[in-house]
């Protein structure tokens, strides 16, 4: 398996959108490809007393002019929801505006008189943003993030045909994780969904960790279970999908990249909560120590961060790993992925912290013998 990968040009992209966002919703209908929302920091960063603005702009990938074209708005300013293709178009779930999480779920259509439509879905059974979700067929996951404003294990199910509402299936196991992926493959007539990555921040019990087992539930026996682990095949080391995408390919692999790094991620939430932790202090040397840590993390070079450039599958038949390409196209976190049988779309995304990139990179899955 090879991937051919090209950067689409950011002509069209004005404003502050010309820098890029993260986290934003996307769509592919008919090959078309259409992205909404996302946040970023247009002028100075939080430590520097700038703040994250979120987009309304619904923006189309017109590939015979080879630019983006505005075509709409979302009703809220939002990011950090989930994408999610369906039979008949696709739905963007949750997310958070600069104040709030959301309930709101819409289904998009394109019509062919080419604008986009956004139609009220049902809302999801609590307020939800950071999670991950997937389909198979009409049946649609989504599970983990923040629900209600707190990081969470829960995990939902709707048929887009057939429900008039969400239904909570068992939660998964282990710690909660914001910021995972899922993917979902039907094999001889079963469905299991796997859940990969996601970080927890840590709580008055349990301290700052990053997910590096692989969970699979079986939508026939509604049961989880450890299908593997997140460990490089040639290092042996752990690495993280927190912030990563994720794709189905073929029913048997699941294609991942992008994503934090493992460590470096893990030391940078361990550092923040020792310092709110730590009872010796007191809260304006917490807020000193947070200030001169966020300054120090911050204004690295992109380098520093390695944010993963391995593209790897993962063989759901053995739990094993692959790495199939090694890229900086892909080094993101907080991409989106729109992807319609072998063609994908990483949407802009992180190339550090508190810094986007408004290239989006097309991704063609090859085979060569």
């Amino acid at each position: 398996m090879k991937l051919k990968l090209t950067q689409l040009p950011v002509n069209g992209l004005y404003g502050d959108l010309a820098k890029g966002v993260s986290a934003s919703y996307a769509a592919l209908i008919d090959q078309k490809l259409i992205v909404a929302g996302g946040a970023n920091f247009p002028g100075k960063l939080g430590f520097e007393g700038g703040s994250k603005t979120f987009y309304n702009e619904i923006m189309l990938y017109d590939s015979t002019g080879n630019e983006w074209k505005l075509i709409g708005h979302l009703p809220d300013s939002s990011a950090y929801g989930v994408s999610v293709p369906i039979s008949d178009g696709a739905l963007w779930i949750g997310g958070n505006t600069t104040s709030q999480s959301l309930k709101s779920v819409y289904r998009i259509t394109m019509p062919e008189t080419g604008a986009v439509e956004l139609e009220p879905f049902p809302e999801l059974p609590a307020a939800m943003d950071n999670f991950a979700g997937c389909t198979v067929g009409d049946m649609v996951f989504i599970g983990g993030g923040n629900e209600n404003g707190k990081p969470a294990n829960t995990f939902y199910c709707i048929n887009t045909k057939a429900d008039s509402g969400w239904t909570a299936l068992p939660d998964f196991p282990g710690l909660p994780r914001v910021q995972p992926v899922l993917a979902a493959v039907e094999q001889k007539n079963r469905v299991f969904v796997y859940l990969f990555g996601g970080f927890f921040g840590g709580d008055s019990e349990n301290k700052p960790a990053m997910a590096t087992d692989v969970l699979r539930y079986d939508v026939t026996t509604e049961k989880w279970e450890t299908a593997g682990c997140q460990v490089d095949e040639k290092t042996g080391e752990p690495f993280s999908l927190t912030g990563a995408t994720a794709m189905p390919v073929d029913n048997r692999y699941i294609l991942c990249f992008g994503g934090v790094n493992h460590a470096i991620f893990l030391d940078a939430v361990t550092t923040q909560y020792n310092i709110g932790n730590d009872t010796s202090i007191s809260a304006e040397e917490k807020s000193r120590l947070n200030l001169e840590f966020s300054k120090n993390y911050m204004t690295q070079p992109i380098e520093y961060y390695k944010f993963n450039p391995e593209c790897r599958i993962f063989d759901t038949f053995t739990g094993e790993w692959e790495t199939i390409e090694v890229t900086p196209y892909t080094a993101r976190a907080g991409a989106t992925l729109a992807f319609s049988g072998k063609t994908f779309y990483a949407v802009q995304g992180e190339l550090k912290p508190g810094v986007r990139t408004p290239v989006t990179i097309k991704g063609e899955i090859k085979y060569e013998k």
